[in-house]
């Protein structure tokens, strides 16, 4: 959506943020690996429908990339996901099973 600049789900422009996020405690939400706080997250929002994104931060990418659990095995799956969505044309992420950009389904 932030690199589209469009909403998914109903198209609109209107996208509204980076908003921080934050728990019931005050604190900014985070992703965590086991003992090691990994990500803050910030959100972006359509205006029109009220679809809303999570981001994490560069530093909390970084560790996701270096001490995250994958869900598919990049040697095992990475040869069945286009490099390319073939909805909108995002640029895909090794091993993933749908589109971050647009929420297309890969088969």
């Amino acid at each position: 959506m932030i690199k589209s600049r469009a909403c998914p789900k109903c198209g609109s422009t209107r996208i509204a943020g980076p908003h921080t996020v934050y728990g019931g405690d005050g604190n900014h939400i985070r992703v965590d690996l086991p003992g090691l706080s990994t990500a803050t997250l910030d959100t972006f929002t359509c205006s029109e429908c009220g679809y809303t994104e999570f981001y994490a931060d560069k530093i909390g990418q970084q560790n996701i990339r270096s001490k995250g659990r994958f869900v598919l095995n990049p040697r095992s799956g990475a040869s069945r996901v286009p490099k390319r969505c073939p909805s909108c044309g995002a640029k895909t992420r090794p091993g993933s099973s749908y589109c971050h950009e647009c929420a297309t389904a890969f088969s």
